[in-house]
């Protein structure tokens, strides 16, 4: 009996860590910054990240070993935790074991350690990839998580808004400079308390579903206070104009629809030919009719076969340009974070604003998947992949009739949705792999019971 009161109260240890451990990241490492703003917030965001995250382990460690001490640690050899472990736990595994192995196999050792223009080494993907098995054994969506995403959230759009009207509290513009001079005195953009605005739209595609799926699933009045941060979420992001964020968090919230918005099977398959068809629908719309606006434009063009290279803000160049080199190194790639040693051939565009013409040095591919293609090779995507592919199944099998899941599973669809076009760093990243553990928690985890989620009175 004794032994089962240790055993429960380690267990209980491990979850209260863990929730705070996801409390700190979503209020501290969101809103954190330093005194040289914008010029050096993906270096602080590394060092926040990696800071939580060590503490986080450490604290994790010392409870492992305390339990090793005690003898109560049959049954938790290698073998016996992989076979307990659930396929995306496997191959999350099997991911951080072949992105090492093309860090150490990379002609830019050690850089690929720490990672060279985006600060996404091998290091930064270990932690995401712990981080993701540890909550995913420990961690649970609670009343109180979406309560402090609610507040984070609206205290991040407000200081977007705020920059937006032309303002610069905290000074992380530099003295003289404001949002209104993107793209005019600088080039890019840069909002809030993360940077660089697609890395805002990441994180936006991620929250959007997040606070939407949570209005319609949780129960409760108190719920209703998400509405604020979800309105000022939306407004941000139709501001900024950034596509990849507008596409991920509408065809995330509209993909979940029919997992995560209906109960019954006739109604879940109902939305679900009634989303098809309207997607369906809608391209081929865009397809006969050249709307107004570079988006439609884009699109017309490229379902009518007459693709440009500049579309989307130079993607189409820039993934041809990354194709062409993944055939030297299949299969562990060029190495975490080197792409900028590639020496790719630079994408061109003429900037009406600047008045010149601007050349931007190709160091990510602008498209995630891409991303870990050409920098730790085809295996490695294919465990990534895999892992999502499992996840997704289990979302869409268990949304219906648990909650969490499927505001957590709305969340990921919107951010992986936007990851087609979209640059993975650790000012947004970590987030993401949060609410993935979050996610593989409630759809499988056998090392620790499942949880309901409590009622708000």
């Amino acid at each position: 009996m004794k032994a089962d009161k240790l055993a429960k109260k380690r267990l209980e240890y491990r979850r209260r860590i863990t929730s705070w451990y996801a409390v700190l990241l979503l209020t501290v490492f969101l809103l954190c910054f330093d005194g040289q703003g914008y010029q050096n917030i993906s270096r602080v965001k590394l060092h926040v990240f990696l800071g939580l995250s060590g503490l986080y382990l450490a604290a994790m460690a010392l409870l492992a070993v305390d339990q090793l001490l005690a003898g109560q640690c049959k049954g938790c050899t290698a073998s016996a935790l992989w076979r307990r472990a659930s396929w995306p736990k496997r191959l999350i595994v099997l991911y951080l074991g072949l992105t090492w192995l093309s860090a150490l196999c990379s002609p830019w050792r050690p850089t690929t350690i720490l990672g060279g223009s985006r600060l996404e080494g091998a290091l930064s993907i270990t932690a995401y990839g712990l981080v993701f098995l540890l909550v995913s054994a420990y961690g649970r969506l609670d009343q109180h998580l979406p309560a402090v995403l609610g507040g984070s959230v609206t205290l991040f759009c407000l200081l977007c808004l705020v920059q937006m009207a032309g303002y610069n509290p905290f000074g992380l513009y530099p003295a003289g400079f404001s949002y209104a001079d993107a793209g005019r005195a600088y080039t890019g953009a840069y909002l809030g308390t993360i940077g660089n605005v697609d890395l805002v739209a990441a994180f936006l595609a991620l929250v959007l579903p997040i606070l939407l799926y949570a209005l319609i699933r949780l129960p409760g009045r108190p719920k209703w206070a998400l509405l604020l941060p979800l309105a000022l979420a939306e407004v941000v992001l139709v501001r900024m104009s950034v596509m990849a964020g507008l596409v991920g968090a509408g065809t995330g919230c509209l993909l979940a629809l029919p997992v995560a918005g209906a109960r019954g099977p006739s109604a879940r398959r109902n939305l679900a030919l009634l989303v098809c068809g309207g997607l369906v629908c809608g391209l081929a719309a865009v397809a006969l009719v050249e709307f107004r606006g570079e988006l439609p434009h884009q699109l017309h063009m490229l379902l009518r076969g007459q693709a440009d290279p500049s579309f989307g803000s130079g993607r189409l160049h820039i993934w041809a340009q990354v194709l062409e080199q993944v055939p030297e190194r299949p299969l562990l790639g060029a190495g975490p974070d080197t792409m900028l040693y590639a020496r790719l051939a630079p994408f061109t565009r003429f900037d009406p604003a600047l008045g010149c013409t601007v050349t931007a040095q190709i160091d990510a591919a602008h498209n995630e998947y891409l991303n870990i293609l050409y920098h730790q090779g085809i295996p490695a995507l294919a465990a990534y992949l895999g892992a999502l592919g499992t996840l997704v199944a289990g979302w869409v099998h268990s949304a219906p009739r648990d909650p969490a899941t499927a505001i957590l599973g709305a969340g990921v669809a919107g951010y992986c949705v936007q990851a087609f076009f979209g640059i993975s760093c650790p000012v947004a990243a970590p987030f993401f792999w949060l609410a993935l553990g979050l996610l593989a928690g409630r759809i499988k985890n056998p090392a620790t019971e499942r949880f309901e989620m409590p009622r708000t009175k």
